[in-house]
């Protein structure tokens, strides 16, 4: 069964411009919800990867507290960001 693995169905609502989008991305033998999916794992994939993810590089490479300067709410997005 080509489905047996799927566990949850979702519907959700798209622009017209939106759907047209995802169409033409699936081509003529593919289907928006393949699309959908391939774009999902996709951003999952990239947002593994410590390099790419300017949080978890933060944590990683410069982790909070080595510096020896505290990190506090006023200045946490520009020590996360830059």
């Amino acid at each position: 069964m080509l489905y047996g693995s799927m566990r949850h169905r979702t519907q959700l609502y798209l622009e017209e411009d939106q759907y047209r989008w995802l169409r033409r991305r699936a081509g003529t033998g593919g289907s928006i919800a393949g699309v959908v999916r391939d774009l999902i794992d996709a951003a999952r994939t990239r947002r593994s990867t410590p390099s790419e993810d300017t949080l978890i590089s933060y944590l990683v490479d410069d982790a909070p507290g080595d510096s020896g300067v505290r990190s506090t709410v006023q200045n946490l997005d520009r020590d996360i960001y830059g």
